[in-house]
C-alpha cells in the first residue's frame, strides 16, 4: 500500500510519551501513512518501541544531529526525509491522535490544501478542559485571527508543495508561523486552510514545558524579539494582511507578557498556563489597561 501522508514526529528525551503518540497512530481507521521519528537526542526510538511490540514498518527514523535543537530543527530533518507521499502531517511524542483523525482530515487537505482539527488540550493529570473553538457544524476556513488568537496549538496536515522552507527557527511559535504560511499558500492556490470541527488532536501539557517554567516570562520576551525580527524580514513569505495580523497579536502577546511577569513576582499566578487561563488567554480588555497602569 503506498502511503498518502507521511507524519512527522519530533523525540527529545521522550521514551514515556512516544509509545502512545505511535499507538494513536497504528490504531487509525486509515491505514496508508508512514512516520518519520527525527531523534533530536541521539536515542534509537524504534528499538524503543520495538521492545514494547510496537515496531513497524511504516515507522522510519532520522537523527537531527543535536541534542536539543528546538521542535523546528527536528521537524525540518523529519520534513528532508519524507519522500514521494504527497501529504505530510505532524504529531508530537508527547501527544496523540484521535483513531479517525486520518480519515477525516485527508478529505479536507485534499479539497482545499491543507487541514487542521479543533485542538483538545489536556492538563498535567490528564483531564481534557479546552479546545480553541466553540461547537460547530462543519468545516470552516481558518483566518489569521483564528490561527493567532486562540494561542492554543494547531497541527496541520496539508499537502506537501505548500511547505515552504518548513518550520522557521524562532524559540516558540514556530508551528504558529507555519501555519500561517500555509494560510498564506493555500489561499494563493484558491484553497484555503480547513479546520475540522471535532478534537481529533489530543494536545498534552506535559511537567516542565515551557509554559509551566518559573523562566517563561523572561524567554518569551526574546523569544518575541526573534519572532518580531523574522516578520519585519521581506524575504519571510506573507502576504501583507497576513503578516500585519501576525505582528498585531504578536505584540499585544508581549504586552501581556509583561503584566505575566509581573503576575508571578507578585504571586498571583503560578505559570502561564495558570495566567492564560485567568484572563481569557491573556486577551481580556481589562488586562491591557492593567499593563498601562
Amino acid at each position: 500500500m503506498n502511503a498518502c501522508v507521511t507524519i512527522l514526529l519530533p523525540a527529545y528525551h521522550a521514551a514515556a510519551t512516544l509509545p502512545r503518540a505511535v499507538s494513536s497512530l497504528l490504531a487509525q481507521s486509515r491505514e496508508d501513512w508512514t512516520a518519520v521519528i527525527a531523534s533530536d537526542d541521539g536515542r534509537d526510538y524504534l528499538a524503543l518501541l520495538a521492545e514494547q511490540g510496537l515496531g513497524d514498518a511504516r515507522l522510519r527514523q532520522v537523527s537531527t544531529g543535536h541534542t536539543g535543537s528546538g521542535d523546528h530543527g527536528a521537524r525540518n530533518a523529519a520534513l528532508q526525509a519524507v519522500g514521494d507521499t504527497p501529504f505530510i502531517a505532524t504529531l508530537d511524542a508527547d501527544d496523540a491522535w484521535a483513531p479517525q483523525r486520518l480519515a477525516e482530515l485527508m478529505p479536507l487537505a485534499e479539497e482545499a490544501g491543507a487541514a487542521v482539527c479543533n485542538t483538545l488540550t489536556h492538563d498535567e493529570s490528564g483531564h481534557a478542559y479546552k479546545r480553541p473553538f466553540p461547537d460547530a457544524r462543519a468545516p470552516f476556513a481558518m483566518t489569521a485571527e483564528d490561527i493567532l488568537s486562540p494561542r492554543s496549538p494547531f497541527f496541520p496536515l496539508f499537502r506537501r508543495e505548500l511547505a515552504g522552507a518548513g518550520w522557521p527557527a524562532v524559540p516558540f511559535c514556530s508551528d504558529v508561523l507555519l501555519s500561517l504560511g500555509l494560510l498564506d499558500r493555500t489561499r494563493r492556490a484558491g484553497g484555503a486552510l480547513l479546520c475540522h470541527p471535532e478534537p481529533l488532536y489530543h494536545y498534552y501539557k506535559t511537567p516542565g514545558s515551557m509554559t509551566h517554567d518559573a523562566g517563561t516570562a523572561g524567554l518569551a520576551d526574546a523569544g518575541y524579539g526573534a519572532i518580531f525580527d523574522l516578520l519585519a524580514d521581506p524575504a519571510f513569505p506573507l502576504a501583507d494582511d497576513i503578516r500585519a495580523a501576525a505582528q498585531a497579536e504578536f505584540t499585544r502577546n508581549r504586552q501581556s507578557n509583561a503584566v505575566f511577569a509581573r503576575w508571578l513576582v507578585e504571586g498571583r499566578c503560578t505559570s502561564l498556563e495558570d495566567f492564560l487561563d485567568r484572563t481569557e488567554n491573556g486577551r481580556a480588555a481589562w488586562l491591557f489597561e492593567e499593563g498601562r497602569s
